[in-house]
């Protein structure tokens, strides 16, 4: 789930998808290569505050409120990472955007991997926030033993809870986990259900192989990552770690965050390159002696 973010001052706009959906963005900024941003699972566009507010000087930032969250339409059907990355295509093709680089947190990082996936002539690059269900494995560990929880006929509130409560770190501001119910308090019952079984359902093998483009992924601290595997898939990912910052790092260590997608925006063709030929480490390039 997303903490809040600051983008006052920036006009809401919307559009409708093919089957009817309305979704709300925001829009602000001019510059090549746009960037979108995509929010986590219970989030909104507001989660990007900080790096709308960073990168709009130089790049056209568009945040964008999934189906079911924030602005956007919240029908009560299934949804699925298909359905939420074909929605994010089909707003960049109504903005006629260029190709972006894809920004996403938490499950927002399941979102763009399939745009990426899905629609690659939309995508110069890709970045994943603390997205550890792009790892093959991963969410059969974790998200599992939640999920008995999290259904219409189980305590799905008290479940999401416990899950996203574990997402926090000694240093963070106790007033995140703290104020947990209250900001899932607006969200509608069947979408604490639904959008969980779409991350329930997920599982990124088969998107990683066919994503060809840079892939940064910034790790704050969720256990048990096998980036190996996850070069196995997809030798062309970059691994950084934020410091002293868990799942709100972007509120948090936006500093860290901004840098990070800052240096592999400017270099993401070159740092992949590095990275499928080291196998995923730098290194200097020492004469033999």
């Amino acid at each position: 789930m997303d903490g809040p973010g600051g983008m006052l001052g920036i006009m809401s706009s919307s559009f409708t998808t093919s089957d009817g959906v309305r979704i709300a963005y925001q829009e602000v900024g001019a510059g090549d290569p746009p960037i979108v941003f995509i929010h986590g699972i219970y989030g909104t566009h507001q989660a990007f505050g900080n790096q709308v507010e960073y990168f709009s000087p130089n790049h056209r930032c568009i945040a964008v409120d999934l189906r079911g969250h924030g602005g956007s339409d919240k029908p009560d059907q299934v949804y699925s990472m298909a359905r939420y990355a074909d929605d994010v295509a089909e707003l960049m093709r109504h903005l006629a955007l260029p190709p972006a680089v894809m920004v996403g947190h938490s499950m927002g990082g399941q979102v763009v991997i399939s745009v990426a996936a899905r629609h690659p002539d939309l995508v110069r690059a890709v970045a994943s926030l603390d997205s550890p269900s792009n790892i093959p494995g991963w969410q059969k560990r974790f998200h599992s033993p939640f999920d008995h929880l999290i259904t219409f006929d189980g305590p799905y509130r008290e479940g999401v809870h416990r899950f996203l409560a574990a997402a926090y770190l000694p240093t963070d501001d106790p007033s995140w986990v703290g104020g947990l119910e209250e900001r899932l308090a607006g969200i509608p019952d069947h979408m604490i259900v639904r959008a969980w079984d779409a991350m329930k359902a997920y599982e990124p093998s088969d998107t990683l192989r066919r994503m060809a483009c840079p892939y940064l992924y910034v790790d704050s601290g969720q256990p048990d990552l096998d980036f190996d595997l996850l070069r196995e898939h997809c030798p062309q990912v970059v691994v950084g770690k934020t410091v002293g910052a868990g799942h709100k790092a972007l509120q948090d260590v936006p500093d860290q965050i901004n840098a990070m997608l800052n240096r592999f925006i400017q270099h993401a063709d070159g740092i992949a390159e590095e990275m499928v030929r080291t196998g995923g480490v730098f290194r200097y390039n020492f004469p033999a002696r």
